[in-house]
């Protein structure tokens, strides 16, 4: 949830002192952000020779990596060449909010010198770590392990992670819980910029949201304005498919790592018809069949995952043999599904 203070109009860059904060919640501040307004540069400074098995996850949160080395004197280099960007930045017209993501209070001065030419200073780092003057020194300071807590409390092993639109909705609802429909779907763009409700089979955004179990939408008392708001009771995301695998493996006596065509893996009934839905809407634009990499990511939005391959069923096939009704409607073909 972002302050009502703070503008959605922002251009921020945000800079992270990565061998201080690590990567891990940076999804979850790039939500918080987004409300206020456009990314336009993020970068992580570190060893990257070091810390190379993050590679993918930089790519993934399109986070340029910032390579240093350790000197012999053991100073963190991090910080000075982190200093060095925001100054040059500071004087960059375009850029008026500044994320720092750092614990150390040896920004504090930096903190200091960009507010003090008008810029917004927002940081971010571990609360256990953090120095309070730091936390003093910026507008708004986000606790990185509180969402981590935040997290584990709302989704244990097993579970998926939060769709596009409560994880839209969360980061703009105000005090109340609600938010107006234009600026869910602004946030929603924000979030994805590939997101689009007539892709998904809707003639309005209205439509959409209407459509979802997820969420409530009412109109405000002033003006007509659509207002949205989380299902009551709905505070968790729903169980992923390797949970529900596992347990239902399990009740058969099996440890709910295989056996695909089988009942370890089911789809909701809600999901085999979204899925078939879209694939059916691409097929105005590719034709008898789709390609195969455009099934499987249309097919990963609606489980509300990265990529298909990162599922409990690993491929279109693995997704189909868990579908009764998807695999009556469709099937393989080389690289291709076909309607059938």
């Amino acid at each position: 949830m972002i302050d009502s203070m703070i503008l959605n109009n922002h251009q921020i860059a945000v800079l992270i002192d990565c061998e201080n904060t690590g990567l891990d919640s940076m999804q979850w501040l790039f939500d918080q952000l987004s409300e206020m307004g456009r990314v336009i540069l993020k970068k992580a400074y570190a060893d990257w020779s070091v810390e190379g098995r993050k590679r993918d996850q930089l790519f993934e949160l399109g986070i340029e990596p910032i390579q240093l080395f350790h000197s012999e004197s053991g100073k963190n280099s991090a910080d000075i060449r982190l200093a060095i960007d925001a100054i040059e930045l500071m004087y960059q017209e375009h850029v008026d909010t500044f994320v720092i993501v750092s614990s150390d209070s040896d920004f504090v001065p930096l903190v200091s010198k960009l507010r003090a030419t008008g810029k917004t200073v927002i940081g971010a780092g571990r609360k256990a770590t953090v120095s309070r003057t730091l936390v003093m020194s910026c507008d708004k300071y986000y606790y990185l392990d509180q969402e981590i807590v935040t997290s584990t409390a709302i989704g244990t092993e097993g579970q998926d992670s939060p769709s596009i639109l409560r994880r839209a909705l969360e980061a703009s609802m105000d005090n109340q819980g609600t938010v107006v429909g234009s600026k869910l779907h602004q946030t929603m763009q924000r979030l994805d910029p590939s997101f689009d409700y007539r892709a998904e089979g809707f003639s309005t955004f209205t439509k959409f949201l209407e459509a979802s179990s997820e969420v409530r939408v009412g109109r405000s008392a002033r003006g007509g304005n659509v207002m949205v708001e989380l299902v009551k009771g709905d505070s968790a995301p729903p169980p992923k498919v390797s949970a529900r695998a596992k347990i239902l493996s399990s009740a058969n006596g099996g440890d709910g790592t295989d056996g695909l065509a089988k009942r370890d893996v089911t789809l909701s009934a809600q999901q085999e018809a979204d899925i078939g839905g879209i694939w059916t809407n691409k097929l105005s634009k590719y034709g008898k069949s789709l390609p195969g990499s455009v099934a499987a990511n249309e097919a990963a939005k609606i489980l509300g995952i990265p990529k298909l391959s990162s599922s409990r069923y690993k491929t279109l096939q693995g997704l189909l043999d868990a579908s009764p009704l998807l695999r009556n409607k469709w099937m393989r073909n080389r690289n291709q599904l076909v309607a059938r």
